[in-house]
């Protein structure tokens, strides 16, 4: 069973109990590994994944099996999948199962709707590789997600719905009762899969079962994601000299890595943010960066969710921060990368213009933290927002309703 990774600041959470031991099963526990792994009573029945919501499952995967190719000298290769759910008319997907075939090297996956032009779009991409996807760093690559004036602007800073996400530890699939996510007739499904090749590359062929109903006559409420990032700059520990400690050097390397239009996101971070760096609370071991979004239409939050990688310490998003209307939305306060999940509120949260939110992230880059890969830990070096997991990034994710 993952651990709770929310602290005592956060709400209360959907489905939170189903994740709590209670003493009795904590105790059983205890003398279960006192005993030396040996029975001490009945069995322990606790709560694990929801496998989906109400409706029919879908099951889809990629047409074939893709071996995973770092570009560059790097270890992360981002690949976009078609899945065909043939649609006849408009659904809800009220649940979303990822079932990654090598978690080992899968990082994280994301399911983006293409519909209209995007849909033609990533079946021409697909058709053009012979049916095993494409490259896809900083989005799925089609005509929604590309750079354009009213990106920063939108909820999901142009990039199409989301209609679900897997990530280390993910344990909560289903959308809350009589909500869903929209998910167009016609449409197809495009799985974005980041491979960290730490460990070796192998084929892989992830799964997705998605649970729908038709939309028509269904009364339900439709769902869509809020991206809130915030700029990631974190310099090197004091006394650390080298090229890699240059911040051009950090743009130059994710420029080779990831593409242009990739190594653009820091320079658009901190555009959108105003243009704030990471401050220092107490060295490099504690650098902290933060940005807040302004809602432009009444909403209702029903879920939360926060996400960083290997170097994070902390994270949390904040509804109207230093005002008397401040309430925590989400605080993790002992970040760890291999137990992230989302979280449905246990009551919605209403907010609309007026009102902010806000996502800030704490990071440890001290040279005693640095990742691990193949047994050596890497040298410092300057770390920028990055598609990589040896990279970083702070984002706070609100899935949200119109009201």
């Amino acid at each position: 069973m993952p651990p709770w990774m929310p602290g005592g600041d956060s709400p209360r959470y959907l489905g939170e109990s189903r994740r709590r031991l209670t003493p009795a099963e904590r105790d059983l526990l205890t003398r279960w590994a006192d005993a030396g792994g040996r029975a001490a009573g009945a069995p322990i029945a606790v709560g694990g994944a929801r496998a989906g919501g109400p409706g029919r499952t879908l099951a889809l995967a990629p047409a074939q099996p893709y071996l995973p190719r770092p570009g560059a000298g790097g270890l992360d290769d981002y690949r976009c999948f078609v899945l065909e759910p043939r649609l006849g008319h408009d659904v809800y997907v009220t649940g979303a199962v990822v079932r990654p075939q090598h978690a080992a090297i899968v990082h994280h996956v994301i399911l983006f709707e293409a519909a209209g032009r995007n849909a033609a779009e990533a079946r021409a991409l697909n058709r053009a590789s012979g049916g095993n996807g494409w490259t896809c760093f900083g989005g799925p690559g089609l005509s929604d997600a590309h750079p354009a004036g009213g990106a920063a602007s939108s909820d999901r800073l142009g990039a199409p719905q989301w209609l679900g996400a897997w990530v280390p530890g993910h344990a909560e699939n289903a959308t809350p009762r009589g909500t869903g996510v929209l998910l167009h007739a016609g449409a197809a499904v495009v799985m974005q899969v980041h491979y960290n090749l730490i460990h070796p590359a192998r084929p892989d062929r992830s799964r997705v079962l998605l649970r729908v109903v038709p939309a028509a006559g269904s009364h339900l409420t439709a769902l869509g994601t809020m991206l809130v990032p915030a700029p990631v700059e974190l310099p090197c520990p004091p006394g650390v000299h080298s090229r890699l400690c240059r911040r051009d050097a950090a743009l130059a390397l994710e420029a080779r890595e990831y593409g242009r239009e990739a190594a653009a996101i820091p320079f658009g971070l901190l555009y959108l943010c105003g243009g704030t760096p990471a401050r220092s609370a107490g060295g490099v071991s504690s650098l902290t960066t933060a940005c807040d979004r302004s809602f432009t239409r009444p909403v209702r939050i029903y879920g939360v969710a926060g996400h960083m990688h290997l170097r994070g310490v902390e994270i949390r998003l904040e509804l109207d921060p230093g005002t008397p209307r401040a309430r925590t939305l989400l605080d993790i306060p002992r970040w760890d990368f291999h137990w992230q999940d989302a979280y449905y509120l246990a009551r919605p949260v209403d907010a609309g213009p007026g009102d902010t939110v806000r996502v800030t992230c704490r990071f440890d880059n001290s040279a005693g933290n640095q990742p691990v890969v193949n047994g050596r830990r890497l040298a410092p070096r300057y770390v920028l927002w990055g598609e990589g997991t040896t990279d970083e990034m702070c984002l706070g994710l609100l899935q949200v309703a119109d009201r």
